[in-house]
């Protein structure tokens, strides 16, 4: 991995702590319901953390990175992998003293409950979409069990003064109280995956749904977080969470969080295609290809994995898009129905063709030509896109400049490699491309005539 040895070395030390004591219902909940998630490198990981702390204790003695990897036999760069992906999955927090050398501090933090995790509306899915409907169902009932309610029985329980009494004898002698730096065992209740709310744009969403329509007050702290997974796993931006929110507030304005769930869901399957997303993380994600330029496999690779909101933050450097922006896509995805992966080129079409500005009235004109054709695929978006760019040039090169000034003004486009055709020299005799360019320029003839006539 690019910097690994800048961020830790063989040699850093590291203590492990725990936060609270773990059992072997965790051990069983790690195995079963984490493990399929992380890897098997990641929940060894985790194993050998905890038995390194000696039993009724919180805390290991210090040890070097070299020690993990002695005892797990794998290079440092996957044990880094793997602790990276406990930390996402909240398993871990992870610690840095800087000095003359580097002390990291792990502290393990427990699994989730069965009921916790089975209820959380990312890890659920996530689960599930990895090991399909039989296993998860299997695994439910692993750890469902059955009661009898109580609704029959009365409470008859006595409270703690129908027991005890004091009589009012206090020790002299109490017990010291517990100094800094040190606790008596507990355990500790899991916070679960952690979210982070800075990267949804409440005020963008906010712009969009009205107090009459969705009361402030419905938008509760757990309302929140669950809006925030929810963007996360099925990838909708703040213009796509209004209408599952909208669909989701009860006549006592409230927001029913299953009908959210539900409702961004069926948003994601209408938009994606696909049943349910799966859990990835950023070691597997293909690295952001530029635009300008790039070898086609890799852009294709980028375009089919990415989201179009995605590659126009690439494009655009980083930048956020402009909500004229993310309504423009949620038009393409929801009005015309092109699967993402046709849109994004669509993008990077139009980025191309108008000096890096995606205006509103020609991608429209080009989705929709891209709808009537019927394309599904980015190498067919791709293909036509060169066909496209090549009528465009001749074009160009057939007098088609508007005026003196305007071609002075024309920016000479950088493409990228799946822009360039093999056989672009061969263009002129090419049947189909003179086909074409008698077609294009027919029809620059009859728009200009159209226009003078106006």
């Amino acid at each position: 991995m690019t910097g690994l040895w800048k961020e830790i070395l063989p040699s850093d030390e590291y203590i492990i702590q725990l936060n609270g004591q773990l059992s072997e219902n965790d051990r069983e909940l790690l195995s079963f319901l984490y493990q399929p998630l992380l890897g098997a490198d990641a929940i060894s990981l985790y194993n050998i953390m905890w038995l390194e702390v000696e039993r009724y204790t919180l805390e290991s003695h210090a040890r070097s990175h070299k020690n993990l990897m002695d005892l797990l036999g794998v290079p440092l760069e996957r044990i880094f992998q793997a602790r990276i992906r406990l930390e996402g999955m909240g398993l871990l927090k992870t610690y840095l003293k800087t000095g003359e050398t580097k002390s990291y501090a792990y502290q393990l933090q427990p699994p989730l409950s069965a009921k916790a995790f089975f209820e959380d509306p990312m890890l659920s899915v996530f689960l599930y979409r990895q090991i399909g409907a039989g296993q998860f169902q299997r695994l439910k009932k692993r750890f469902i069990v059955s009661y009898e309610k109580l609704t029959d029985y009365e409470e008859v329980t006595r409270s703690f003064q129908d027991v005890f009494y004091s009589d009012a004898n206090i020790s002299p002698h109490m017990p010291d109280k517990i100094e800094d730096g040190q606790s008596l065992t507990f355990k500790a209740d899991s916070e679960g995956v952690r979210t982070d709310f800075q990267a949804f744009d409440f005020h963008a969403l906010f712009a969009g749904l009205s107090e009459a329509m969705v009361p402030r007050k419905a938008l509760t702290y757990d309302v929140k977080q669950l809006i925030v997974k929810l963007s996360l796993l099925y990838g909708l931006s703040e213009q796509e969470m209004k209408n599952p929110i909208l669909s989701s507030v009860t006549e006592e304005d409230k927001i029913d969080m299953e009908a959210l769930r539900k409702a961004c869901r069926d948003s994601y399957q209408l938009k994606s295609k696909s049943a349910l997303p799966a859990l990835k993380h950023y070691a597997q994600k293909a690295e952001p290809v530029q635009n300008l330029p790039g070898s086609e496999d890799q852009t294709l690779q980028y375009l089919k994995n990415n989201s179009p909101v995605q590659v126009l933050i690439d494009a655009s450097k980083g930048v956020k898009p402009s909500n004229a922006e993310l309504e423009l896509i949620d038009h393409l995805i929801h009005e015309k129905k092109l699967p993402d992966e046709v849109i994004n080129v669509l993008i990077q079409f139009v980025l191309l063709r108008t000096n890096m500005k995606l205006t509103k009235g020609f991608t429209e004109q080009i989705a929709s030509q891209w709808v009537r054709i019927g394309l599904k695929t980015a190498e067919e978006a791709m293909a036509e896109a060169k066909k496209e760019h090549k009528n465009y040039l001749t074009w160009k090169k057939s007098g088609g400049k508007q005026s003196a000034k305007k071609e002075r003004t024309i920016r000479k486009e950088k493409l990228p490699e799946w822009f360039q055709s093999s056989d672009d020299a061969d263009e002129a005799e090419d049947p189909e491309f003179l086909k074409e360019r008698e077609r294009y320029l027919k029809e620059r003839e009859m728009n200009k005539r159209k226009a003078g006539e106006e």
